[in-house]
């Protein structure tokens, strides 16, 4: 049987960042992650190297339930990340990540499609609006800063 998605819906941002692509790339990573992402705790991570890379599995427990990322592309010397990330029985994501260089740091792009996969799904879409998009990226930025201004404390 084929489907149509019930509804889909995409949104992107940028960041910034004071620090340079070699620094900020490597922190999105499923391990990496937990240095600066509240509450951030994958539950098995399936890598061979031990950081993120292409083929990298890994699981994590969402508010909608049992989450299973799957990464497409990692590449640090391009400055791309795309990974899909599925809630069975509600709804899949499609994420892409550019890190590059820009005046004094960095320049991250973030670009999510979501796509429901039941009704369970159709609602929480309707949650995902314009001001949870600009809290989403405003919580991503304070995280990223706190990060490397304690690491510059510690230094």
């Amino acid at each position: 049987m084929i489907v149509r998605p019930r509804q889909s819906r995409a949104f992107s941002g940028d960041i910034r960042s004071n620090r340079p692509v070699e620094e900020v790339f490597p922190l999105f990573c499923p391990v990496r992650e937990r240095e600066w992402v509240p509450g951030w705790d994958p539950l098995l991570v399936w890598t061979n190297s031990g950081v993120i890379e292409p083929d990298c599995v890994f699981t994590t427990q969402d508010p909608a339930g049992h989450a299973v990322w799957y990464v497409v592309q990692a590449s640090a010397e391009q400055g791309v990340l795309e990974l899909l990330k599925t809630v069975a029985d509600h709804m899949a994501t499609r994420i892409v990540i550019r890190v590059s260089p820009a005046p004094e740091g960095s320049l991250i792009q973030l670009n999510y499609r979501y796509t429901s996969l039941s009704p369970r799904g159709v609602s929480a879409l309707e949650n995902l609006t314009d001001s949870y998009w600009a809290q989403f990226m405003q919580r991503w930025q304070k995280a990223m800063e706190r990060h490397f201004n304690q690491q510059r404390r510690s230094a």
